[in-house]
Order: structure tokens, then C-alpha cells, then sequence
């Protein structure tokens, strides 16, 4: 409450014009940045928007313990990503519409303000066997 009071007396003093407004600015920060009761906190800073379109696909020969038979790494600046995303490995292609994943209609549906974070993350397990075939992750960072 003390440092209410402090506040409002300093406010009092510039706005009498008994100090000016540097002494006013040096004055407050003196006092914290603790904000004033009933003051809601400030919001959380916004996390900036995402610079690249990551495709990140992981293939396996589908035997329980199989080996790893590809590996595909994919990062466009996200301003290119609709005009680059036919540069993708023809097997990256194949993986992703045998998933039902069409790239085109998920790159058109991005709006100009993309958040970062995961749009699609799947595992592919062969039904038989249980086995991984595939790790498929689209994300934009």
C-alpha cells in the first residue's frame, strides 16, 4: 500500500509542477515495477511469428525393431514455403499423401501470423505387426 501512496504522491508532485517529468520517470523506477494494487498484470509477451515450415519425416523398413531406411529433413522460410513445397523428395510426397496429408491445402490454410508449434505430428505402425513405419512432424519455428 506503501508504495500505492508513494506512487500517487509523486503523480501529485508533477502534476503541481513541483518536479518534472524526468524526476517524475527517475522517481517511479526507484520504486519498482511492482504493479499497483487492482492492476492487472501486464500479458505475457506474444511469441514471435514462425520464420520456417519444417517437414521432418522418419521412415522405417516396418519389421518390429526394424532400421531406419530414411531419414528427410525439410526447412523452407515460411514466406516460400507454398512456392518451395514442390522441391520436397519424392518420397516425402508419397509418405505424406499416403498419410492423407495434402501439403498444398495445409500451406494455403496458414494465415500471415503463424504461431510457432506442431501442425501435424504422426506415428505409422504397420497394422500387422505393430511395427513403426514411419514418424511424420510438420511444424513452423
Amino acid at each position: 500500500m506503501a508504495d500505492a501512496d508513494s506512487r500517487k504522491r509523486i503523480l501529485d508532485m508533477l502534476a503541481a509542477g513541483s518536479i518534472g517529468a524526468d524526476d517524475a520517470a527517475k522517481l517511479l523506477a526507484a520504486l519498482g515495477n511492482e504493479p499497483t494494487p487492482g492492476t492487472p498484470p501486464p500479458p505475457p509477451k506474444p511469441r514471435g511469428a514462425a520464420r520456417v515450415f519444417r517437414v521432418s519425416i522418419d521412415a522405417f523398413d516396418g519389421e518390429a525393431g526394424g532400421k531406419e531406411r530414411a531419414r528427410i529433413r525439410v526447412n523452407i522460410p515460411l514466406g516460400l514455403a507454398k512456392f518451395a513445397s514442390r522441391f520436397l523428395p519424392p518420397e516425402a510426397k508419397r509418405e505424406l499423401e499416403a498419410q492423407g496429408i495434402d501439403l498444398a491445402e495445409l500451406l494455403a490454410s496458414l494465415g500471415d501470423e503463424v504461431q510457432e508449434g506442431p501442425l501435424v505430428d504422426i506415428d505409422v505402425d504397420d497394422e500387422g505387426s505393430g511395427a513403426k513405419k514411419a514418424k511424420i512432424l510438420i511444424e513452423v519455428a
